[in-house]
């Protein structure tokens, strides 16, 4: 099977992040093994990529098929801690020439279960997670009920989908996007410890919930406030994170940073369109001048940015014929000549927005709690993921750092929450 441009680009990429996306999900329940089982054995059939191995050929490298059982990708057990079980299942790292691309732990506790997914980046993004997550949960609840299971519809996995929705002229336009937009002008990064081998994965979440902070009527006068300003909720969040980093980091309020967003570019797919598990992110480079004096300030300046960005006409798309360019080449010369001029975000940021957990209820098993974060980042990297599902707002990361750097992220998740409620408390002018 054929190896797609993000895949590529995610193997090249292992230098500085372990490429797992990490999903947990608390339940009101128990998870009945048995109809898990033949759950993930109807989705992972329907979805190739979830059986594939990958092989570096040295010309073009390429996805093999492979047979798998069900113990490959699913563990079970009952324990007393079920965080530190958690964090030891996370640990693991899925090897690109594995027979399957994602593991699946059933931790039970106190009558509960914890279903915990790690899944390799090259095969998909947040938004192929949640369509994983859908279809597993749909899957469960119709064998759950005795009914034929869903049917799964498993399209390309081709990035140039994302060009469907163009006209001809337009999609020959923005096949022509050869800039390079991964380079920046300053080398501001996270302030981090020294690297060191004894640095282990760190998975650092903030979580407010409606009844600890009022997350929900907080996020709502966010959207409220936010209209009135012309700025939208990312505009928001965003200002949040870039004023809360020129605090934490101690950068200088006159010098510019620049922050790196996801963007997802399925907009762009045509409706009629069977995409499979893949990828579709975009960049978007939003370089700040200066910090403003106040976080209302700095919203100021982000939205004037943002604006023109999403003013271009193919808003997301630049910079990826760049990477499509380099692929006519043997791999052996691609691999490093994509470590040279393409960059990973050093400081990233991305919002996955609302996530109804109500698309992961198990039959009659209901999500209670849930955190998403993207691969563990590598130092000097840092991206900060934000979602809202469960009534609850959260802040997450995942870094390779020791307990000095989970203090300085949750240093910088606490200086985030203090502008949110100074933002919300009409405070921030």
């Amino acid at each position: 099977m054929r190896a797609e441009l993000w895949d590529k680009l995610h193997f090249i990429l292992g230098n500085s992040t372990d490429r797992m996306i990490r999903v947990s999900l608390w339940y009101d329940g128990l998870i009945q093994l048995d109809i898990l089982k033949k759950a993930l054995g109807h989705v992972t059939d329907k979805n190739p990529i979830l059986h594939s191995a990958f092989r570096d050929h040295a010309m073009n490298p390429y996805w093999e098929i492979r047979s798998y059982s069900i113990d490959d990708m699913l563990t079970a057990y009952e324990t007393n801690d079920p965080e530190q079980a958690k964090q030891q299942f996370f640990r693991q790292v899925i090897p690109v020439e594995s027979n399957v691309q994602y593991r699946i732990a059933v931790i039970n506790h106190d009558g509960k279960s914890l279903l915990c997914l790690m899944i390799n980046h090259m095969c998909t993004d947040g938004r192929g997670v949640q369509t994983l997550l859908k279809q597993i949960a749909a899957t469960y609840s119709k064998i759950h009920e005795n009914l034929p299971v869903p049917e799964i519809k498993s399209g390309s996995r081709a990035y140039a989908k994302i060009y469907t929705g163009f006209g001809l002229r337009n999609r020959l336009a923005a096949r022509f996007l050869l800039k390079n937009i991964t380079r920046l002008k300053e080398k501001r990064t996270f302030a981090y410890t020294p690297e060191d081998q004894s640095d282990d994965l760190l998975m650092v979440t903030a979580k407010w919930t409606a009844g600890e902070s009022a997350a929900i009527k907080e996020f709502a006068k966010i959207k409220h406030t936010a209209n009135k300003t012309g700025a939208t909720v990312n505009d928001v969040l965003l200002a949040f994170y870039t004023h809360a980093l020129y605090q934490t980091c101690n950068f200088p309020k006159e010098k510019p940073l620049t922050i790196t967003c996801m963007v997802d570019n399925r907009r762009y797919i045509k409706e009629t369109e069977a995409t499979g598990l893949t990828n579709h992110v975009g960049l978007m480079q939003v370089r700040m001048v200066r910090c403003g004096s106040t976080v209302g300030e700095t919203l100021a300046e982000i939205v004037k940015v943002t604006t023109l960005e999403k003013k271009k006409r193919f808003f997301g798309l630049s910079g990826i014929p760049l990477i499509r360019l380099g692929y006519h080449l043997p791999f052996f010369l691609v691999k490093p000549g994509t470590s040279l001029w393409f960059l990973n975000p050093v400081i990233g940021f991305s919002n996955m927005g609302v996530i109804h957990e109500e698309l992961f209820h198990l039959a009659g098993l209901n999500v209670v709690e849930g955190m998403f974060v993207g691969p563990q980042q590598y130092k000097p990297y840092l991206t900060v993921y934000i979602h809202m599902m469960c009534d609850a707002l959260y802040f997450t990361t995942a870094v390779q750092g020791n307990e000095q750097d989970r203090q300085k992220i949750m240093q910088l998740f606490d200086n985030m929450k203090y502008h949110m409620q100074e933002f919300v408390n009409g405070q921030h002018h």
